[in-house]
């Protein structure tokens, strides 16, 4: 009985962090829209819980893996690029890239 009441009052706890956190973000269905350094265009078309394509200097581009969680999005394009978004609002994320020729940051809207 004690550890059944243990195990209770942990999981109470746990399960509200765990729905506040998944509610908090709400859905990344649609196009996210920024600048690399503020500078270079660029937007990330998440469907169905993954990311479809990304589109830079003018191109559209192909995703074909991406992990999706309800704060975070990692995502890989050609030659050694990984793009991590962060979520910092409900239509706002920050996102970082990571590549040989160096990294850059963007701040995202979704449209």
């Amino acid at each position: 009985m004690i550890i059944a009441r243990r195990v209770l009052l942990a999981a109470i706890p746990l399960s509200l962090l765990w729905a506040g956190s998944a509610s908090a973000g709400g859905s990344w269905e649609g196009t996210w829209s920024g600048a690399w350094g503020g500078k270079e265009p660029t937007s990330v078309t998440i469907a169905a819980n993954k990311v479809v394509s990304y589109q830079y200097q003018g191109s559209s581009f192909p995703v074909a893996k991406s992990k999706v969680t309800p704060t975070k999005i990692v995502y890989s394009g050609d030659e050694g690029v990984t793009v991590t978004l962060t979520r910092t609002g409900e239509k706002t994320a920050n996102a970082a890239l990571h590549s040989d020729q160096g990294d850059a940051t963007a701040e995202l809207t979704r449209q």
